[in-house]
């Protein structure tokens, strides 16, 4: 769990700047079948909300300026304030690095991404009014990414 680690150290003090943040990894269930059993399980195990098929499916490969990107879209939620998306956060190269270096905990071609945003819905987990989360998975590790308004 060094990557975790490494990312914990690197960004969650930074994002704690600008919102509520609950960063956690651990180990995918074996028994969750599809994305959303999967990311719902990890949410369950972290005492969060389950929110079933509300979980969006994102494209991991899928570069930034392409619909449902994994990269465009976490880059997104972290280049803007979580509670008004017209003022800026992160400046944009600074949250693409943040988002690479999520995407980076996960085996590349080989991991699913979803959100707790589907369809321009927010769909809580944590029981914000507000807030963003993605779970990452591959075959050996979980990531949960929860930013919430402040």
């Amino acid at each position: 769990m060094t990557a975790c680690v490494d990312f914990e150290e690197a960004w969650v003090e930074r994002l704690a700047g600008g919102a509520q943040v609950l960063f956690r990894c651990g180990t995918p269930d074996p028994d969750a079948m599809i994305h959303t059993a999967i990311a719902d399980a990890f949410a369950v195990s972290l005492g969060l909300k389950p929110i079933g098929f509300n979980w969006e499916l994102l494209d991991a490969a899928a570069p930034a300026g392409e619909p449902r990107s994994a990269m465009g879209e976490i880059t997104n939620a972290l280049s803007h304030d979580i509670g008004n998306p017209n003022k800026d956060w992160l400046d944009p190269e600074v949250a693409r690095q943040c988002a690479s270096d999520f995407l980076g905990l996960l085996e590349k071609g080989a991991c699913t991404i979803t959100s707790n945003r589907f369809d321009g819905l927010w769909n809580p987990i944590a029981g914000n009014a507000v807030e963003w989360g993605f779970v990452g998975f591959d075959q050996r590790r979980i990531a949960l990414l929860l930013l919430a308004q402040d």
